[in-house]
């Protein structure tokens, strides 16, 4: 495995004048530590992979972000802590890169020549895993945070493959070291660098303490939550929370376990979301209510959208519980209480709460989508306030249960989870400082995905549903 994953034996004894910093509370968890990152940037221009080496290298090397260059060891006591050299060489680089040019035509590599492009109408265009070997090492299958405790790698990689017309980007990470939020951050500051935008790019704010440590302990410490949570009466107990897992683990094992890529043309989704708009204020002229208040988001359309598309085609009994549970990054929550503003020290690593939307399968396939995308809007807007993140960290600290999560609906729901990486910005980024041939326009991602551990496969009735939708105009 060692020579697999590109890495060297991990030191028997810490290394003299590493600073030590303990993993803080949204890092120690399961959640974070069996996923492995890898997200793949398609440019469709050459680039210079030194170039690209030597920003994000310069950026982890900067005040306050050599957090990313740190190692992951055990502690004599066990516990997982960083270990963040003091100074960056060429034996323990700030970054492990790989470059590998093809020398070839995309099109003419097994794996490049995979490379979905955009459908015209909602279609399931490519499985991600496809890519896999860009994404990772050939032959190497993530194994979660354990491929860094066994090694001297640090936390943050970039791998780079080089065609004679394209280039595909790999920045990979455990997962300890930032979310989706977090990594917007990251890949603002690697792209300030390759412009030489130095004096754009804020110090992080330090990481040495843990700040949301007053949420882990409990609403500031020792204090009960200001209020309780809005779907307190809707948590699941033991029983219904084994009752849920031996349901979602007899799945697994007993189903393909399949990713799959999904294009929705943005012709499609704004006349969905423009629909949808239209009907809500309507309704709200109906009952005497102000309709320039009615909002939606692209997510949210998109999120209700696809659990519709998801359960329309299973069959369930109307009155199950269908449980959609979405991430929500705490900083915006947060910020000027336990962190500092964004644009004066964003705070790099893993910040996350969640809104969950809970409805029967009856309900979702029967009503409007614009009724489902206003109960995301909703669950987003009143579970998402610091109160509300507080009351949910509370009841994760008095559950018993030892889980870093909370369960809401019922033993027998179905649940659909959702993460929206719109604001990390990676369509956004300009590689045109890098790119060999001089051009005119900037050099932006033309295809984006993220690899990491298998899902159900669901996608023969997924894309039945999509077709019938779009037959049908809605």
């Amino acid at each position: 495995m060692d020579k697999i994953f590109g890495r060297k034996p991990a030191p028997r004894e810490p290394v003299p004048g590493d600073r030590v910093v303990p993993l803080h509370f949204f890092e120690n968890s399961l959640l974070v530590q069996g996923n492995n990152m890898a997200v793949s940037l398609v440019i469709d221009h050459v680039l210079d992979p030194e170039a690209l080496r030597q920003s994000l290298e310069g950026l982890v090397k900067r005040e306050g972000w050599q957090r990313l260059g740190g190692r992951l060891r055990k502690n004599a006591s066990g516990e997982i802590e960083w270990h963040i050299p003091s100074e960056f060489t060429s034996e323990r680089p700030a970054i492990n890169f790989v470059h590998v040019d093809h020398g070839i035509p995309a099109a003419s590599h097994p794996a490049a020549s995979r490379i979905p492009q955009p459908s015209t109408r909602p279609s399931v265009v490519a499985d991600p895993d496809d890519l896999a070997d860009l994404a990772w090492e050939a032959g190497y299958k993530p194994n979660g945070i354990n491929d860094y405790l066994t090694s001297d790698l640090p936390v943050l990689g970039l791998r780079v493959h080089s065609f004679t017309d394209k280039t595909v980007l790999v920045l990979h990470w455990q997962h300890v070291a930032f979310d989706a939020l977090g990594m917007q951050h990251v890949v603002e500051g690697w792209n300030a660098m390759l412009w030489g935008n130095e004096t754009d790019i804020p110090t992080p704010c330090g990481l040495d303490s843990d700040p949301f440590d007053p949420l882990a302990r409990g609403a500031r410490g020792a204090l009960p939550a200001t209020e309780a949570h809005l779907l307190a009466d809707r948590r699941v107990g033991i029983v219904g929370m084994a009752r849920w897992a031996l349901g979602y683990g007899v799945d697994m094992l007993v189903r393909a376990k399949e990713n799959r890529m999904v294009c929705i043309p943005e012709t499609y989704w704004r006349r969905q979301l423009q629909k949808a708009l239209q009907e809500l204020r309507a309704e709200a002229v109906e009952k005497g209510e102000d309709p320039s208040k009615v909002f939606l988001t692209e997510g949210d359309i998109l999120t209700a959208w696809t659990m519709r598309c998801v359960v329309g085609p299973m069959g369930m009994d109307p009155n199950r519980t269908v449980a959609g549970s979405i991430a929500m990054s705490l900083r915006k929550a947060f910020e000027g209480d336990l962190i500092p503003p964004a644009a004066e020290h964003p705070y790099v690593g893993n910040a996350f709460g969640w809104a969950n939307v809970l409805v029967t399968a009856g309900d979702m396939t029967s009503k409007p989508l614009s009724w489902l995308a206003r109960q995301v809007r909703r669950a987003i807007n009143e579970q998402g306030t610091r109160s509300q993140h507080e009351a949910y960290y509370d009841m994760v600290r008095t559950s018993g249960t030892g889980l870093p999560i909370v369960i809401f609906g019922d033993g027998g729901m179905y649940q659909i989870g959702f993460s929206n990486w719109t604001k990390a910005g990676l369509f956004n980024l300009d590689f045109s400082p890098a790119c060999k041939a001089k051009i005119d326009k900037p050099c932006r991602p033309s295809y984006v995905q993220e690899n990491h551990g298998p899902v159900k496969g669901q996608w023969a009735k997924f894309q039945e549903q999509l077709d019938r939708g779009f037959e049908a105009g809605i």
